[in-house]
């Protein structure tokens, strides 16, 4: 048995078939799915979801006007707490987190969209939970 697969090992190439078959599979690679990294939002759409979040707050402007200019002390006229509980109220929204670094440089809903944008993990069925 050995000899006989040694020899069709080291037989020339032009004897051998043109037409190969695979001699070894990997069954566990069969079921793989690769999947697209890409974030699906668009930046309407997370203004859109942000703005829907921020409607739940007590704000001093009218929500209809809120654009990614508009900023969370200054326009909106929220204080620290209420500024800290929106930022929560959007990484739930979008699973994404605001580390403390990055959460005392953004100061408009721009710059929170943007952030999204450039964080976000689309939820996929097939990653593991414990991964994410």
């Amino acid at each position: 048995m050995f000899r006989q697969s040694f020899r069709q090992l080291v037989r020339p190439v032009a004897t051998r078939s043109l037409i190969a078959t695979p001699r070894f599979t990997f069954p566990a690679l069969s079921n793989v799915r690769f999947l697209a990294t890409g974030s699906t939002l668009t930046k309407e759409d997370v203004l859109a979801r942000s703005i829907s979040v921020l409607k739940t707050f007590d704000i001093k402007q009218n929500a209809d006007t809120i654009t990614p200019q508009t900023e969370f002390i200054k326009d909106l006229g929220m204080d620290s707490l209420d500024y800290n509980d929106a930022l929560v109220a959007l990484e739930e929204e979008f699973d994404v987190v605001f580390d403390d670094n990055t959460a005392n440089e953004i100061k408009s809903v721009g710059q929170t969209v943007d952030y999204i944008l450039k964080n976000y993990l689309p939820a996929q069925e097939l990653l593991d939970k414990e991964i994410r």
